[in-house]
């Protein structure tokens, strides 16, 4: 990596944390930007079709400077004198930036123009600002935003699945994934599950990303991993979603949109599971086989217990 590189890398890391601790609304917006802009020379990483990827690259930067002038005014109105209408505008310009249902039609065309390093970052560092910032916003909402909140969770989850049975590129594919687990996530903001789902599932996203990297049969059962299903480490994120939206008194109806997508998404994971497994090539590393038995032993104790 580049002396450049390291200056973008540490801009990234920068951005989000200034957005989590700053008290002031302008500072948060600059941490926001932050981020975006150490990412966009890094999604040139070991590029091999330039062309391909400056389309994908220009796509998301325009997508994304068009959410940020959306979110500073909005924000802005909103946080200083709150307002419903300008509140939905800022709740918009979340879903841009998050490829969170509506603003979701970006994501698969962005992330398969990308290698594997810059779609990891794309998909699970660069979403830690937005994912703040809306926590910050159901903070203090009505019950009826937070009802929308919940249902644009339950039709992301939903509209992921759909779309990813239309994908026949692993990469577009991750990115249908990407649009379903952000609406988990989303839910999980409300039931208090946020960081944890999130968490297990950038860690299900990197091991999957290197298992695929080396081109191994263990890719296989990494992508079937994202479906959540156990003995799987991301069962543990989406039952504790679930049973926390139902101690919290959160309608049973709310979940039956993202179940739904959970199942829709299962048709191409085994898709994509059956894929990797007959082309891939087998190993006995124990380099392959710790994490991989890290992703299903911890789900697996998490069922018994």
């Amino acid at each position: 990596m580049s002396s450049a590189n390291v200056l973008f890398m540490f801009v990234l890391i920068l951005g989000p944390l200034v957005t989590i601790s700053a008290s002031n609304w302008l500072v948060v917006w600059v941490g926001v930007e932050l981020s975006f802009l150490g990412l966009i020379p890094l999604l040139f990483l070991g590029n091999k079709y330039m062309s391909i990827t400056k389309e994908g690259t220009l796509k998301y930067f325009c997508i994304q400077a068009l959410s940020s002038a959306i979110m500073f005014f909005s924000g802005m109105v909103f946080f200083l004198d709150y307002s419903v209408w300008y509140e939905m505008f800022f709740i918009l310009s979340l879903c841009l930036k998050l490829g969170l249902f509506p603003g979701h039609f970006w994501v698969p065309s962005v992330v398969s123009s990308l290698e594997l390093i810059p779609m990891v970052l794309l998909l699970s560092w660069q979403k830690i600002p937005p994912l703040a910032l809306l926590t910050n916003c159901m903070s203090f909402s009505s019950e009826s935003i937070t009802q929308y909140i919940i249902l644009l969770g339950g039709l992301s989850a939903l509209v992921g699945g759909l779309i990813g049975n239309n994908m026949t590129n692993v990469r577009a594919m991750v990115g249908a994934s990407s649009i379903s687990h952000t609406g988990w996530a989303v839910i999980g903001i409300a039931t208090g599950s946020l960081w944890i789902y999130f968490g297990l599932y950038c860690l299900v996203l990197v091991f999957g990303m290197w298992f695929l990297w080396e081109n191994s049969v263990f890719s296989a059962i990494s992508i079937l991993s994202l479906s959540g299903l156990p003995p799987f480490i991301l069962f543990v994120g989406k039952w504790s979603v679930i049973s926390n939206a139902l101690i919290g008194g959160i309608h049973y109806m709310f979940l039956i949109l993202p179940i739904a997508g959970t199942v829709l998404s299962l048709v191409f994971y085994l898709k994509f599971f059956y894929s990797f497994y007959l082309n891939g090539t087998a190993s006995s590393s124990v380099g392959y086989i710790l994490p991989l038995a890290f992703l299903n032993l911890t789900g697996l104790m998490y069922l018994v217990m």
